[in-house]
């Protein structure tokens, strides 16, 4: 947990830098998806350093996953939306 936590700080304020040298929140999500293999991560780096909800954040990490993992991210989170949902 407190590795997770560090690397997550560790990508928000890589983001940050990123965000104040020009950078969009597409171009940061390619950057630090190349530094981790943590999605949720990169979602949360871009969401704090970017001032994104998590929501917004969450499908910009997604749109710039590789196609394979984008499709079962989507699956995934469809997945879970339809488990809330149901009664």
């Amino acid at each position: 947990m407190a590795e997770q936590m560090a690397r997550t700080r560790l990508l928000t304020e890589m983001a940050r830098r990123m965000l104040a040298a020009g950078a969009d929140a597409d171009q940061i999500a390619i950057v630090l998806l190349r530094r981790t293999d943590s999605p949720i991560s990169a979602i949360k780096a871009v969401a704090d350093a970017t001032g994104l909800g998590l929501g917004d954040a969450k499908w910009v990490i997604c749109r710039n996953l590789a196609p394979q993992s984008r499709e079962a991210a989507e699956r995934l989170w469809d997945d879970l939306l339809g488990d809330l949902a149901a009664p």
